[in-house]
Order: C-alpha cells, then sequence, then structure tokens
C-alpha cells in the first residue's frame, strides 16, 4: 500500500475561502474544470509529499514547534494570473514573510528533519491560490483567460495559522491546524 500524499497550506478565512469557491465554480459550470472543487482554497506553501500514514502524530509533533515560533502575518489576494495552458489562479502580493516561511519549511522538512525525500520545486515558489488546474484542455484553458484576465479580484487577511491536509484518496482534508506567534 502506498504511503498517503500530505501538504502544507494556508486555508484563507470562510468568507474569503467562499468567493474563490464560488469562483471555481463558476468556472466548473461555464468551462467544465471540476478537478479543483475536491480541495479547499488554499495557498500551497509545501507540496504534496508521501509520508507514512502510521507517522502522522510525529509529523505534527515536529511540525507544531516550527510553526509556533513563526510570526503571524498579513497577505493580499489581487487579480488573476496564468501557468502553462492548464492553471488560472489568483495572484498572491508578493510578500517576504511568505516567501521566508516557504524556505525555511523547505529546509527544515528536507535538511533538519528528513520527512520529505523528494527536491524543492526546481521553478521557483510562486504563491498563489489556484481556481482551475490539471482537467483543463487548452481551449477551456484559452476561453477561461479570455475572461480572467482582466477580471478583478481582491482580498486581504491575517495568516494566523497553517495548514496540515492528508488525502484520503478522494479529497484532501485538513489534518491539523498549527497556530502562528
Amino acid at each position: 500500500m502506498q504511503q498517503p500524499l500530505w501538504f502544507i497550506a494556508i486555508l484563507p478565512p470562510a468568507a474569503i475561502a467562499q468567493k474563490i469557491k464560488d469562483i471555481q465554480q463558476e468556472i466548473a459550470d461555464r468551462f467544465g474544470p471540476k478537478r479543483i472543487l475536491k480541495m479547499p482554497a488554499h495557498i500551497t506553501v509545501e507540496p504534496p509529499f508521501r509520508y507514512e500514514d502510521t507517522g502522522a502524530k510525529h509529523l505534527e509533533e515536529r511540525l507544531a514547534p516550527f510553526f509556533s515560533e513563526r510570526e503571524a502575518f498579513g497577505l493580499q489576494l489581487r487579480n488573476f494570473g496564468t501557468f502553462r495552458q492548464d492553471v488560472v489562479f489568483i495572484e498572491v502580493a508578493p510578500s517576504l514573510p511568505l516567501l521566508e516561511l516557504h524556505a525555511q519549511l523547505s529546509d527544515f522538512l528536507r535538511v533538519q528533519t528528513g520527512i520529505v525525500k523528494h527536491e524543492p520545486w526546481h521553478g521557483g515558489y510562486t504563491p498563489h491560490v489556484t481556481v482551475a488546474n490539471r482537467d483543463v484542455t487548452p481551449q477551456a484553458h484559452e476561453r477561461i483567460w479570455r475572461e480572467f484576465n482582466t477580471r478583478k479580484f481582491y482580498a486581504e487577511f491575517q495568516v494566523s495559522e497553517i495548514a496540515l491536509l492528508r488525502h484520503d484518496e478522494k479529497i484532501w482534508h485538513v489534518q491539523r491546524r498549527f497556530r502562528l506567534k
């Protein structure tokens, strides 16, 4: 049996998450891509990695002190962007605290603890909130982007916790939330 998938993310407050879900649902209804609806609205801090199910408690015990030493910070979401021909997202305004958190967490998971075995992202870290991905055909991407490249979006919130998510072979679930200082 394969080890379960985990990932670490920032989950926006409920009201902002609902606005994002409404956009994702609009895209699904109008253009077809539905895969993103299986995930909570989020900003990835550490992409999915495999870790033994029996080690969940160990994983949480290692992450809790790491996050408890980090300061809360503000984030802004604004407008839309795209990757390749299959991803449309809400942009995260440049944030040094988020970039530092990502770099420190990557080092912690790979070098300090050895929890994550694979290398970090090679293309760099571009924080964003995905609204359509993976099941987006090039034709659908073109139609979605034609509409969303000029659409406006803005939200601002304080990041005071980070979520550890686990995949149950169907959808992602929040396993635990870690408070920041």
